[in-house]
């Protein structure tokens, strides 16, 4: 795979990741529903990843290999959290 393929995967699993975020956090925000407890605990990573997403994404700028890794990384680690304090 090249360099260029590899950082379009990475964005595009990035964004995935995020959008798996959004919809927890959607979830929790519902009408009338109350914040769960567990989901304080992740809540200002979930929105660093989803600020990541939806202000640094600028369209034609994708950041570099080594960004999106971490960033990835960061966001999966966000949705394990997540899982792990909802069992």
């Amino acid at each position: 795979m090249g360099k260029a393929e590899e950082r379009s995967n990475l964005y595009h699993q990035f964004l995935g990741l995020a959008d798996q975020i959004h919809r927890l956090v959607s979830t929790v925000r519902a009408p009338g529903q109350s914040e769960p407890a567990r989901w304080k605990l992740s809540e200002p990573e979930m929105k660093t990843v989803l600020h990541r997403r939806d202000y640094v994404l600028v369209p034609g700028a994708i950041p570099s290999t080594d960004t999106l890794r971490e960033w990835n990384a960061h966001a999966a680690a966000v949705l394990r959290a997540a899982a792990s304090i909802d069992h």
